[in-house]
């Protein structure tokens, strides 16, 4: 399965997660999303995202991957 990158460098919220949530709503069950973006707020909303609609978050922006987060779609 091949993942799913979206780029969303500089937009600002809602944009990045609204993006990120119609593109797992459309990718297969087990399937992984990658966002890119560097909107400070989606440190906080992209985790929540995934607490609540039991996604799997698999990364979160480091020194390595600067502003990539990886989300498994729950399957």
């Amino acid at each position: 399965m091949e993942t799913i990158t979206l780029d969303c460098r500089g937009m600002k919220c809602p944009e990045p997660l609204t993006l990120l949530r119609n593109a797992v709503r459309k990718a297969d069950a087990g399937q992984i999303v990658e966002l890119l973006s560097d909107d400070p707020v989606s440190e906080r909303d992209v985790p929540a995202f995934c607490n609540f609609m039991k996604h799997e978050l698999l990364r979160m922006p480091d020194e390595e991957h600067p502003h990539s987060f990886l989300v498994k779609k729950k399957g």
